[in-house]
């Protein structure tokens, strides 16, 4: 290909003004007959001989009665398809304006008899974040990478946060975030806190934090996230808190029956949920223990008269994927 580019063509010279239209153009040029409907150009004489101008009849009177209209020409034609186009436009979007005016007359669902979707007493959470692990350290449920279930993230960061509306009890956050052991052993009954005191450091208890809140209805939630040496260590830890002990306000408990069963977790997580077992005091108490590889997570929930179950199960499945 030659490296040298064609020059592009001179633009033609402008036949008209803005504005203009084809019949003044055509008036402009000699030699051009002009009617209401078209210009055609006029024959041209022998040299020296007057000019004879042409008559042009006009076609529309012309033509006979039983003859085709004739075709408009191609600009009317133009004119005629963008009208017709505006025009549908227009309709369209009166369809739509009135579609959109009588939505947004409609009643809300929950305002529409038998279709309002109740409260299930559910809780808001914030939006929840596995906190950052150690460079190179694995999640508890890795596999080969992790066969012990190891918690290397920090146990603090893996507390469930207050749900919204709460009140958060801040006695709870202890010296920097740990809470003491001999304050965890003050939340199971009087008569069994001996021996859990001296059973759970003998369990390889490492150090606990723990979180608790209360809701404008009355319900106190307590969370504790109790890590020990080792996996093993950690399933002993829960025989004795769930065999030997009891938590405060809940002499007698049994199985959770409102607990949906054959729900699974990660890896060998294991998940058990109770509930105060009738004749019950003041308060209803509903407890669960999560054993996840080195982490045990003690779950007290109460409340005047009856504990409701939704809230508690809410709590409880967010613990665990927080420790999953």
């Amino acid at each position: 290909m030659s490296d040298q580019q064609t020059a592009p063509p001179a633009a033609a010279p402008a036949l008209a003004g803005v504005g203009g239209t084809a019949e003044s153009v055509a008036a402009e040029e000699p030699g051009a007959a002009v009617t209401g409907v078209e210009a055609i150009p006029g024959p041209v004489d022998a040299p020296g001989a007057p000019a004879h101008p042409v008559a042009v009849q006009d076609p529309v009177l012309s033509a006979d009665p039983g003859a085709p209209a004739p075709v408009p020409p191609p600009r009317d034609r133009r004119r005629l398809r963008a009208a017709l186009r505006w025009t549908s436009a227009v309709l369209v979007f009166a369809v739509l304006g009135g579609a959109t005016a009588y939505a947004v007359t409609l009643p809300r669902r929950t305002d529409v008899p038998g279709l309002e979707t109740p409260d299930d007493g559910r809780w808001t959470y914030p939006a929840l974040r596995l906190p950052k692990l150690p460079a190179g350290a694995p999640r508890a449920y890795a596999g080969d990478r992790n066969p012990g279930g190891v918690h290397y993230a920090d146990l603090r960061a893996l507390l469930l946060p207050a749900a919204r509306g709460a009140k958060v009890d801040r006695s709870f956050d202890g010296k920097d975030g740990w809470l003491p052991t001999a304050r965890f052993i003050d939340a199971f009954e009087e008569a069994d806190r001996k021996g859990l005191a001296e059973r759970l450091p003998q369990a390889g208890l490492r150090h606990i934090a723990a979180r608790a809140w209360d809701m404008p209805d009355g319900t106190r939630t307590e969370i504790y996230l109790l890590q020990f040496i080792s996996a093993p260590y950690a399933e002993e830890g829960r025989f004795d808190m769930t065999t030997i002990a009891e938590l405060s306000g809940a002499p007698i408990k049994v199985l959770d029956q409102d607990w949906k069963r054959g729900m699974t977790f990660p890896g060998d997580m294991s998940v058990s949920t109770y509930s105060e077992d009738k004749p019950r005091g003041r308060e209803h108490v509903r407890s669960a223990f999560i054993v996840s590889g080195d982490t045990i997570a003690v779950i007290a929930m109460s409340k005047a008269g009856t504990q409701p179950a939704v809230p508690f199960h809410q709590t409880v499945l967010l613990q665990s994927q927080l420790l999953g």
